[in-house]
């Protein structure tokens, strides 16, 4: 990813950064929408598709709203991830990352949509919903790093540098940890463990809890957020050290970190409010917040990392 300085526009105009934003909202709302008609048992209001009962504006009940609502949102979406490929291709063609990430964002969403449709078609398989999430998630990243570079575009050259010769080792740990951490939150749902445990932070009293197999599934979920919140701790706070006199470096840790320790205190408050619809579902709404800090982390350290920031920007 070269892009030599003459190649940046520096007048970047404010619609492509709303159009980046816009889609990148219309992604989270429909992530969140996702975990709505998981929680409600939605899944099935609409038990055809691409239509819902053979129509395009069905009869409404509660469950055939919220998910006839999950897949309106998902053609604005499409739509949106069309005219940003579009927009870019026309007026940033030259700018290799957001070329690339632009075409990959319509691929995952035509995925994607495929995906929604064969979850209903196999009657919500958890391993179809698992893969529907997982590349769901991946078009966030992608967004998200397009939205900051965007935004960040006219001032790339002037990013204040650090030095860190592991930080692609330490960006990848952190990504994988939080990317492991909402797969195993999908895996934990499907295998119908979610409620498994209903104390916290031992199962049933137990580190390791015996008997069912959902036990221990659930379990891995919050091992795997445990080691999670550590070692992003630590490896951010690293990267704190080396690159305190960066304000977006700052800026960016405190939200990652923020919301890494909100979605903990969440987690916990699903079992202590008896699995609550509600909560459940901002608790898989915040799954994604902490995954949009993570990638915008990793992007500003990215471009922070001395040897990523000079003439020729990669």
């Amino acid at each position: 990813m070269i892009i030599t300085q003459p190649t940046i526009n520096t007048d970047i105009k404010s619609w492509y950064k709303y159009l980046s934003v816009s889609t990148l909202l219309s992604a989270f709302a429909q992530i969140t929408l996702g975990g709505f008609v998981r929680t409600s048992e939605s899944g099935l209001g609409c038990p055809d598709w691409p239509l819902c009962y053979g129509q395009i504006i069905p009869p409404m009940d509660f469950h055939t709203w919220v998910e006839w609502s999950h897949r309106l949102n998902a053609s604005v979406l499409m739509m949106l991830v069309f005219a940003l490929c579009f927009f870019t291709l026309t007026q940033y063609k030259n700018i290799r990352v957001l070329k690339n990430f632009s075409v990959t964002n319509v691929i995952l969403v035509i995925i994607t949509a495929l995906l929604g449709g064969i979850t209903v078609i196999t009657e919500l398989a958890w391993w179809v919903r698992l893969i529907h999430l997982a590349l769901a998630q991946s078009l966030i990243a992608c967004l998200t790093v397009m939205t900051w570079y965007s935004f960040s575009m006219p001032h790339i050259n002037e990013i204040k540098r650090f030095e860190d010769p592991k930080w692609k080792i330490k960006i990848t740990i952190m990504i994988s940890l939080v990317y492991l951490l909402m797969i195993s939150g999908s895996y934990m749902v499907g295998m119908g463990a979610s409620s498994a445990c209903s104390t916290w932070p031992l199962c049933r009293g137990e580190i390791f809890p015996t008997g069912n197999h959902v036990y221990a599934i659930h379990m891995i979920h919050r091992y795997i957020a445990l080691i999670g919140l550590i070692v992003c701790v630590y490896l951010g706070l690293s990267f704190y050290n080396k690159g305190k006199h960066i304000p977006d470096i700052k800026r960016s840790l405190h939200s990652t970190l923020g919301a890494i320790g909100l979605q903990v205190v969440v987690g916990a408050w699903v079992i202590w409010s008896g699995f609550s619809g509600h909560v459940k579902t901002t608790h898989l709404s915040l799954a994604t917040v902490v995954w949009v800090a993570t990638i915008y982390f990793s992007v500003v350290v990215y471009y922070s990392v001395s040897k990523n920031n000079k003439t020729n920007i990669s």
